[in-house]
């Protein structure tokens, strides 16, 4: 993750944890889905996180009262648990230069969930944060051919999520397991373009049943030691213009 700013939104609540601990809150995507679907916040729920919906099509060869009782749209799910951070790429998200107006509304995105204060954190070097979850992730799956994932989001049409995640299954475990399978757990890494400004990278985790039950006992956190010498606290839009331009070396247009 060389070359990008990597932010992460923290309930001031939990800030000191995060800090001390770098206690980290996997979210299951049961959650997220029922967020929407409960209480219609789209702005952090979204109906369908990690689900995979294939299109069904029929042949039209069948007098069309054959055709009752069968499904129009069919979805698959796994379970998930995500841990998310907001990975901008200058050059890319930012056109040629690193823009006021792209950070000022990357900024407003960030915070215009009121429910609860927040605290955005930023990190000298995210690639050891990242390793360190590697690691700690590792403890919590089988070991089976079934591995975590960790990669940007991949924004589409919603009509094009599912093959999205088919193609992103054939990068990611080339025919190690079946495409169908690959292509659920793939859809944890695939959202509707609508959700494109929070330029999202993912660590996706997928249980065993006795990692289940550890994240279960401890509400879905994680501990991966202490992130206070990664960790750089970001109180305002101009801190956070400070960030960008002393992280690249570079001046805020």
């Amino acid at each position: 993750m060389t070359g990008t700013l990597v932010l992460k939104l923290v309930d001031t609540k939990y800030l000191d944890n995060f800090l001390k601990y770098g206690e980290l809150h996997f979210g299951s995507t049961v959650s997220y889905r029922e967020i929407e679907e409960l209480n219609d916040n789209i702005g952090i729920g979204d109906k369908h996180e990690g689900v995979f919906s294939p299109t069904v099509s029929y042949s039209g060869y069948y007098p069309h009262n054959a055709l009752k009782g069968l499904p129009d749209s069919i979805s698959f799910k796994y379970p998930a648990n995500i841990f998310c951070v907001t990975q901008l790429h200058p050059g890319i998200e930012t056109a040629n230069i690193i823009r006021y107006d792209v950070i000022k509304d990357l900024y407003q995105m960030l915070m215009n969930d009121t429910d609860y204060p927040k605290t955005i954190v930023g990190f000298k070097d995210f690639n050891i944060v990242a390793n360190r979850i590697e690691r700690r992730l590792n403890k919590f799956n089988g070991g089976g051919p079934i591995r975590n994932l960790k990669a940007p989001v991949h924004y589409v049409k919603r009509e094009y999520m599912a093959e999205e995640a088919q193609n992103i299954a054939e990068s990611e475990w080339k025919g190690r397991i079946p495409l169908r399978l690959g292509s659920i757990l793939a859809a944890n890494l695939v959202k509707e373009i609508k959700f494109s400004g929070e330029y999202e990278y993912r660590f996706v985790l997928f249980p065993s049943k006795g990692g289940l039950e550890i994240l279960k006992r401890h509400h879905d956190n994680i501990r991966i030691g202490d992130l206070r010498d990664q960790a750089i606290v970001i109180g305002s839009l101009d801190d956070l213009v400070k960030k960008i331009e002393f992280s690249f070396g570079t001046h805020v247009e």
